[in-house]
């Protein structure tokens, strides 16, 4: 197997659930050597799954997000653990951790406590609302942060009840910026020798999440209502949105109706020839639009608008999805060990690809503390975490 394009760096993970445990799944996907810290009983995920669902004795909310990762179960409270980790820490390049904020400073493992060590450490840190501010103490979770920073209420239909997205976006999101701060500060340290610490919140990304709504909204003082269709924004025009045909749904995006009105031979709409015209009479053109697809299955209206480069695209469930040519051609689908050499599940890769480094499986999704002789010495192990006589 090729190195990774992150070879030689090893990252030293405390993060549970989703966010931080994935943000150091795309490290090791890249071929970081990624050590995961957890309770002697597993973390978090490992014990509160979606739908519980569990393959080969591991809750797949666990599998989804820990792939090459070794695993080091042992109680971070002892004395004896924090001497090893600290041997770690002096050639370590990368901690992470989402911890509540103050959690790792009282359990000896601050960004001051580690610099000592290692004045070259990146140390990167997760929190629900921030390091620092009112809301430092509370608990911090996805569907919070969507809810606090006005996201949950720019998606569904005026009557609607406000409506949360159907997966964690905001953790995925706030992952990736810590990904990506890992990966300047990592380029910085090149440059200049030096570390440095990292913050990300959901709450903030939850709020960067929608930069364009807010710029609106910070210099008009005002929102569009929400639509009474289902065109999916309050701020966009016709004919974007959801249709219903004879058997499922599609989406149309930004197309302009007269290029439409060919497409589906619906003159009515070719007169709406400009952004203000579609976006004042959004409703009656979706109304039009949908009455005419109501009764054209997915397989004929699909060709028939790609044939006039209509933006469209058939609603797939998951079903739909596996059997779809695009995806099986993207090679999305990977099959991972559970722990070392043991029985498979299949899962999605990483949809990166790199002509010389791509992302690749190195370790599977590792059994609770499967490695800790491994890392910390069998010796240290067999003794309980303290000195053997």
């Amino acid at each position: 197997m090729k190195p990774g394009a992150l070879d030689g760096i090893r990252v030293l993970d405390f993060t549970a659930l989703v966010q931080g445990p994935m943000a150091t799944q795309i490290l090791g996907d890249l071929g970081a050597d990624v050590i995961k810290f957890e309770r002697e009983e597993g973390e978090w995920s490992r014990h509160w799954g979606i739908g519980n669902g569990c393959t080969h004795g591991e809750l797949d909310s666990f599998l989804a997000f820990n792939r090459n990762k070794r695993s080091v179960a042992v109680d971070l409270k002892s004395p004896r653990v924090r001497e090893r980790i600290f041997e770690l820490v002096k050639a370590a390049d990368v901690v992470i951790e989402n911890f509540r904020p103050g959690v790792m400073d009282r359990l000896g493992y601050g960004y001051e406590a580690l610099r000592e060590v290692n004045p070259g450490i990146i140390y990167a840190c997760s929190s629900g609302w921030g390091q620092t501010g009112p809301y430092r103490d509370r608990p911090g979770q996805d569907m919070l942060a969507q809810a606090m920073s006005g996201l949950i209420q720019l998606s569904g239909r005026r009557d609607d009840p406000p409506t949360a997205m159907g997966v964690g976006l905001v953790d995925l999101y706030s992952g990736m910026h810590l990904v990506v701060g890992v990966l300047a500060a990592l380029l910085y340290r090149t440059r200049t020798g030096e570390g440095q610490r990292i913050e990300v919140s959901l709450f903030s990304c939850a709020t960067a999440l929608q930069q364009q709504e807010l710029t609106y909204y910070l210099s008009h003082r005002s929102m569009p209502e929400r639509p009474v269709r289902n065109t999916t924004s309050r701020f966009v025009t016709a004919p974007f949105g959801i249709y219903q045909v004879a058997d499922g749904h599609i989406v149309i995006a930004m197309t302009p109706c007269p290029v439409l009105a060919k497409a589906l031979d619906l003159p009515e709409i070719a007169q709406f020839d400009t952004n203000e015209l579609m976006f004042e009479h959004r409703v009656a053109i979706y109304d039009m639009v949908a009455a005419k697809l109501s009764t054209v299955p997915i397989d004929t209206v699909i060709p028939q608008l790609l044939d006039y480069d209509v933006w469209c695209a058939p609603v797939h469930d998951y079903e739909a999805l596996l059997a779809d040519p695009q995806f099986q051609h993207n090679g999305l689908m990977w099959d991972i060990p559970v722990g070392d050499g043991g029985p498979t599940y299949r899962t999605i890769g990483s949809p990166l690809s790199m002509s010389v480094t791509p992302p690749a499986i190195r370790y599977g999704a590792p059994r609770v503390g499967e490695h800790t002789a491994e890392i910390f010495g069998g010796a240290f192990v067999e003794a309980g975490g303290e000195p053997s006589e």
